[in-house]
């Protein structure tokens, strides 16, 4: 599956309503700086949910890095750009 970093993005955000539905009303700002624990406060459970969305949604494994080395959405999108090319 071949995808932009904009087409990541926006399934990023998808995901990430369903991960902390409080998200709603931040949707729209959300990108690549946005901050998952500090802008979003994104919670472990949360970042669970985040990992295991992202592996279905973009048919990948964070089998060599963990999720709290991700800072940001950015940091997120470039994971899965390199895990789809």
């Amino acid at each position: 599956m071949k995808m932009n970093r904009n087409e990541i993005i926006e399934k990023l955000k998808e995901i990430l309503l369903f991960a902390d539905d409080s998200s709603n009303d931040k949707i729209d700002s959300i990108g690549a700086e946005t901050h998952l624990q500090n802008d979003l406060g994104l919670t472990s459970v949360n970042m669970l949910y985040l990992i295991i969305a992202t592996e279905e949604e973009f048919g990948i494994r964070f089998t060599d890095i963990g999720m709290n080395e991700f800072g940001t959405v950015g940091d997120v999108a470039d994971y899965i750009e390199r895990k789809l090319s």
